[in-house]
């Protein structure tokens, strides 16, 4: 026989005790490690009490020797050892197997040392439900059959690094007053540990746990577990899992993770950390009603979810996080938060939805933070109270087909506070009913489909900055109480209905809406409508620029309203009301486009930095401008250039009937009215028709031959009357042309 094969405690043992080594099994017999046969052991050794067994002089080798020998050989009965104290139990490298598999019985048995089975193999079933066990040293141990631990107690350390486990394994009930180690080890049947104590730390570090769930629902459970200490399942794989109720008291580490199976964690607290960093849920997880006291770190994790157990993949309804909670990088399928409460900053920056997510009813209590986060599916915030600031900057909401009529919603969500959604995209989204206490930002955002707005307001000086944002259609109504500001500038706004709560506010709704450089024809079929607002842009002059500044704010507008801004917005307004057909509004925002060119032409005028040469030329075109102004409107006031038109020559009748000599004609003979009685005659009423005659001739440059100026004032004035009707014919045109135009 090679004793090269045999362990040295056995060889020592026999050396000892004088056993013959000749009918030793040979490695990877069931013997017990090779200890004297069974006939020679007495059994009986281990009903002893420990006070028995030192009056008898039994060493614990004997004992021990005593206990294999049953484990090999023993009778049910004799396999019957519960209630017994015995000292360490060291069976490092020897495998342990019987007869039969009827288990070895311990229950609340006494082990006063650890139970030591490193690289061992135990084949047998081990109860050791209700037992004391001073620890367990178990490397690279392994059980093929059960071990039920039921309700133990372990008053020393447990190290289980790469131990395995086929068979079932049971800790429900049990304490573990030292540290706890499973690294690495796997658990390849249903585990238990519900309603465990742990006291000092616990690892689980790189831990599997497969489970079969032909046996129990909850292939791993640790349900109602208690974690006094830091509690480490990081790199860890679970099946199907179930954390729920479970009190961890000390810092939870579950950093990469992974959980291919549903995992369970409702109505559980964390005390202190949660570390979910990069964890990976392939299938539904369920934190509903769980409280996180400390910070909750989910930074990078991915919520795949599956087709079963929960309507959403993850739920993390009811949740409470009193600290701290990162979702940074997180990737959800679908998701509800319904009524969780963030009572300090929540980060979902990046977050990825690829489907229905809903935060209906959460408050936050501080910032949240949803920059650049996308939104695939369906994202409910509705009802939602964000105390702090909040941001969306950069996130997307895509929108599905599924439970929302509109992708985004914010239907009587309250910000008290700044909420910035600057460069956000929105195909549909609702803030009816929404509560606003502070400036809103929506600078360069995208509304694909359309918007509904219904703000009302928190405070007085609620603003929303829609500055370059481009909105396709939708509505924007104004509260019954109180006026919510926009700020519209270098806006693109196509068919948006801009509307007041209460019809007697129409008359001053547009004094609220800042357009400056707005776009209004720049979606194709969607030109705004100005024909709704005909009532209060004529009780105003016409005037889209005006804007009733807040008085508590101090908004950082992109452009100031120069009179080149201001030309530039009713240009803009112009060609759209024109490309929607209506003459009217583009006429009248025509008119009020060439004022201000006027005032910005005589604003280079007093700009005593500019050259003279251009002072002169701005100086030109004021004039121009005003001229154009007076007589026909800019071409938009073609009756007013017409009666000038007719009227004009009556302006020099005066001239040729009272100025004298100076301004005698041919008219009349010649004859002039000197007095108030020839005014009144017959004769005076032939002069001032011969005379008004001559001067629509003049005007008209048709020049009859017989009539004529004599004086030289009245050779000017007829000069300048066939000037005036060159003029004033030719302006009469131009108004024609631009009114045709439009």
């Amino acid at each position: 026989m090679d004793i090269s094969l045999i362990p040295h405690q056995s060889i020592n043992r026999w050396l000892r005790y004088g056993i013959d080594m000749t009918n030793t099994p040979q490695s990877g017999e069931a013997s017990g490690g090779g200890d004297r046969p069974t006939s020679e052991v007495d059994t009986s050794v281990l009903q002893l009490s420990p006070a028995e067994r030192d009056e008898r002089g039994v060493d614990d080798e004997t004992v021990v020797a005593a206990f294999l020998a049953v484990a090999r050989d023993g009778s049910p009965e004799a396999k019957d050892l519960q209630g017994i104290t015995l000292p360490a139990l060291p069976l490092d490298r020897i495998v342990v197997e019987g007869s039969d598999r009827h288990p070895i019985d311990l229950r609340d048995a006494t082990i006063e040392g650890p139970i030591s089975a490193e690289f061992g193999t135990i084949k047998v079933p081990i109860l050791l439900d209700g037992a004391t066990v001073g620890g367990f040293q178990l490397d690279n141990a392994r059980f093929e059959d059960e071990l039920s631990c039921s309700g133990i107690r372990v008053t020393g350390e447990i190290d289980a690094f790469e131990a395995r486990f086929d068979g079932d394994a049971h800790f429900d009930d049990a304490t573990f007053e030292d540290a706890v180690s499973f690294d690495e080890a796997i658990f390849d049947d249903d585990t238990d540990f519900d309603d465990a104590t742990f006291e000092d730390a616990v690892q689980f570090r790189g831990t599997e746990f497969h489970g079969d769930s032909n046996l129990l629902d909850d292939n791993t459970s640790f349900t109602g577990a208690t974690f006094t200490g830091r509690a480490a399942f990081d790199q860890a794989e679970f099946g199907a899992i179930h954390f729920e109720e479970v009190d961890f008291e000390g810092d939870a580490v579950f950093e990469e993770a992974t959980f291919p199976n549903d995992a369970e964690f409702a109505d559980t607290e964390f005390a202190e950390l949660a570390d979910f960093d990069e964890a990976r849920f392939r299938e539904d997880v369920d934190f509903s009603g769980t409280t996180f006291h400390g910070v909750a770190d989910f930074e990078g994790a991915v919520f795949s979810g599956g087709q079963r157990s929960l309507e959403e993949d993850a739920d993390f309804r009811d949740v409470v996080f009193h600290d701290e909670a990162d979702f940074l990088h997180a990737s959800f399928r679908s998701a509800t938060f319904r009524r969780a409460s963030f009572e300090a900053l929540a980060h979902f920056e990046a977050t990825e939805f690829g489907d229905d997510v809903s935060f209906a009813e959460v408050t936050f209590a501080a910032e949240a933070d949803f920059d650049e986060g996308r939104f695939d599916g369906d994202a409910d915030f509705s009802d939602v109270h964000f105390a702090g600031h909040c941001d969306f900057r950069g996130a997307e909401f895509r929108g599905g087909d599924n439970f929302l009529d509109h992708d985004a919603a914010f239907s009587r969500t309250r910000f008290d506070a700044d909420a910035d959604f600057a460069s956000a995209h929105f195909s549909a989204a609702s803030f009816d009913d929404t509560a606003f206490g502070g400036a809103i930002n929506f600078r360069d955002s995208r509304f694909t489909d359309r918007i509904d707005f219904s703000a009302t307001q928190v405070d007085d000086d609620a603003f929303v900055d829609f500055t370059r944002a481009k909105i396709r259609t939708g509505r924007i109504n104004q509260p019954a109480e109180g006026w919510v500001r926009y700020d519209m500038t270098l806006a693109s706004i196509g068919d948006i209905d801009l509307s007041v709560e209460r019809q007697r506010d129409s008359t001053q709704l547009l004094d609220y809406f800042r357009f400056c450089r707005t776009e209004f024809d720049e979606f194709s079929d969607h030109e705004f409508d100005f024909s709704d607002h005909r009532d209060y842009l004529d009780r105003n002059a016409w005037n889209l620029h005006t804007f009733d500044e807040p008085s508590g704010v101090d908004p950082d507008y992109a452009l100031e309203m120069t009179p080149e801004v201001i030309e530039t917005t009713y240009l803009k307004a112009k060609q759209s009301a024109q490309e929607a057909g209506d003459v009217k509004v583009a006429g009248e925002f025509r008119v009020k486009r060439q004022q201000y060119s006027r005032q910005k032409n005589l604003e280079v005028v007093r700009d005593a930095s500019v050259d003279a040469w251009a002072r002169v030329k701005n100086l030109g075109r004021a004039t121009e401008n005003y001229f154009l102004g007076i007589t026909c409107g800019y071409g938009m006031r073609p009756i007013r250039i017409g009666m000038a038109f007719l009227v004009a020559p009556l302006l020099y009748v005066p001239f040729y009937v009272f100025g004298g000599s100076l301004f005698v004609t041919s008219a009349a003979d010649g004859a002039q009215i000197t007095s108030l009685a020839t005014l009144l005659s017959g004769d005076g009423a032939r002069i001032l028709f011969e005379n008004a005659r001559f001067s629509y001739i003049s005007y008209t440059t048709i020049g009859y031959g017989f009539i004529g100026p004599e004086g030289v004032g009245a050779e000017v004035m007829a000069a300048s009357e066939a000037y005036l009707g060159v003029v004033l014919s030719a302006l009469l045109v131009y108004a024609l042309v631009k009114r045709s135009e439009l």
